[in-house]
C-alpha cells in the first residue's frame, strides 16, 4: 500500500499509542484508482466533485482480537457498500513491534482495502458516488468487523457535487505545502512547544488549516490541546508575533486527525502575508514519549514540495497546510517580502513656559535666509531714500 518506509512509520506510531486498533486511510482520489503516493482528498473536511465523478480508497484497518468484515460508506446517515478490493495484510503481524504486542496474522485477515495500482484490481470504490445529482452531502467512510463494531476510517465530511446545488462555490482549498503522509514531521511534545509558518496571498481567504495529523489519543490518557493563532505580518516575524493574532482557535485533541485543526474566519482576511502558529499545551505534555508523554504531529512536506514561498519559524523541520481562499486566475500563493525594520517612533514635544525651542535640522538655514531678507528690505529702503534726496 505505501511504501516501506511509510508502512513502518505508521506502525510505530500506532504502537506507540498502545491501541488494539487502527484505522486509517492513505489516499481518497475523485477518478483516478491507483495511488499517486500522496494522500490527495484523504484529510479534507469538503471534497468537491463533478457529476459522474468516482471516488476511491485506499488503507487498511485493523484491531486485536478481531476479524475484519467489510468497508462501508455513508450518504447522509445511511450506509452504501463499496467495491470488493480488499487484501490480507498479515505481513504486518511479522514486524517485532506488532509482534510483541500481542498481534496475530489473523487480525490483519482482510485488513487491505484497495491495491496500488491498477493492475492488481486498483483501489475501491465507493459504489454509487458517480450517480448522485448536484447537491451537498454528509459522507463518512467506516470499518466494519464481524463482531458488529466499526472504527470511522474517515469520519463524516461533506461531499459538494457539482454546486451543491445552488449557486457555484467561490471559494476552493489551496495547497500551500503537500503532505507526504509519512507521520515523520514535526512532533510537538512539551508545554507551550511553538511553530510557525509566513505565508503570502493573492487574494482573500477564510480559512487556514493542517491537513493531516497524527496526536496521542485521549481515551488512553494522553490528551493534549492545540492552538492556532493567525497573525497580520508587519515588518517582521518578531513584531508581528508581538502583536494580537487576527484569530485564535483551540482544540482538545482526540486522536489521529480528529479535529481537522484550522482557523475559522468570520469575517474573509484580505489578500497579504500571514503568520500562523501552532503550540501544544496541557499537563500530559512531559516531552518524554517513551514513558507517556502526549503529542501532535504535523505531517512533513512531499519530497518535491516547493518551499520557495513559504518561510518556517521556530523549526528547521516544514509541515503541511492549506487555504481556503477566493477562487482566482493565477497563483494563489505568492513570494513572502523582505523582513524590515520597525521604523522608529517619531515624537515631537511642546516646549515649556520660558523655554526656547532650538532649530531643528534646516531650521537654522530658513531663519538666516529670513534675516537676509529683512535686511535686503532695509538696505532697499535706505537706498531709495537716499534717491529721493
Amino acid at each position: 500500500m505505501k511504501k516501506v518506509l511509510g508502512i513502518m512509520l505508521v506502525v510505530v506510531l500506532a504502537l506507540a499509542l498502545a491501541v488494539p486498533a487502527f484505522a486509517g486511510i492513505d489516499a481518497l482520489y475523485a477518478d483516478v484508482n491507483y495511488y499517486q503516493g500522496n494522500a490527495g482528498l484523504a484529510t479534507e473536511s469538503t471534497v468537491s466533485i463533478d457529476p459522474g465523478q468516482k471516488l476511491y480508497i485506499l488503507g487498511w484497518f485493523a484491531a486485536q482480537g478481531k476479524t475484519v468484515d467489510k468497508v462501508v460508506w455513508t450518504l447522509n446517515g445511511e450506509e452504501k457498500e463499496c467495491s470488493d478490493n480488499y487484501r490480507d495484510r498479515t505481513e504486518i503481524a511479522t514486524l517485532d513491534a506488532f509482534k510483541n504486542a500481542g498481534w496475530v496474522a489473523d487480525d490483519f485477515i482482510k485488513a487491505g482495502f484497495g491495491h496500488d495500482t491498477a493492475d492488481q484490481g486498483g483501489m475501491m470504490e465507493l459504489l454509487g458516488v458517480d450517480a448522485l445529482a448536484e447537491g451537498t452531502y454528509t459522507v463518512s467512510i467506516v470499518g466494519k468487523f464481524t463482531d458488529g463494531s466499526s472504527d470511522d476510517i474517515k469520519g463524516a465530511f461533506t461531499l459538494v457535487v457539482g454546486n451543491g446545488g445552488g449557486e457555484a462555490p467561490t471559494t476552493q482549498n489551496y495547497t500551500a505545502v503537500p503532505q507526504a503522509n509519512l507521520t515523520d514531521g514535526i512532533w510537538l511534545t512539551q508545554q507551550d512547544q511553538t511553530v510557525g509558518v509566513e505565508f503570502t496571498t493573492t487574494a482573500g481567504f477564510n480559512r487556514v488549516f493542517l491537513p493531516s495529523t497524527w496526536s496521542s489519543r485521549k481515551d488512553q490518557n494522553r490528551e493534549c490541546n492545540v492552538v492556532l493563532k493567525l497573525y497580520k505580518f508587519e515588518y517582521n516575524a518578531e513584531n508581528t508575533l508581538s502583536k494580537d493574532p487576527i484569530a485564535t482557535y483551540s482544540y482538545e485533541v482526540i486522536k489521529d486527525g480528529d479535529p481537522l485543526c484550522a482557523i475559522e474566519l468570520n469575517d474573509k482576511a484580505e489578500a497579504g502575508t500571514y503568520i500562523l502558529t501552532i503550540t501544544t499545551t496541557g499537563e500530559k505534555l512531559t516531552g518524554d514519549t517513551a514513558n507517556g508523554s502526549a503529542y501532535f504531529v504535523m505531517d512533513h512536506a512531499t519530497a518535491d514540495a516547493d518551499l520557495s514561498k513559504v518561510k518556517y519559524i521556530g523549526t528547521e523541520k516544514n509541515f503541511a497546510f492549506s487555504v481556503t481562499g477566493d477562487i482566482i486566475e493565477g497563483d494563489f500563493f505568492a513570494a513572502n517580502p523582505e523582513d524590515t525594520e520597525v521604523p522608529g517612533q517619531q515624537t515631537t514635544e511642546q516646549p515649556q513656559t520660558g523655554e526656547v525651542t532650538p532649530p531643528q535640522t534646516g531650521d537654522a538655514a530658513v531663519a538666516m535666509i529670513a534675516v537676509i531678507a529683512v535686511l535686503a528690505m532695509g538696505a532697499a529702503v535706505v537706498f531709495a531714500k537716499k534717491r529721493s534726496f
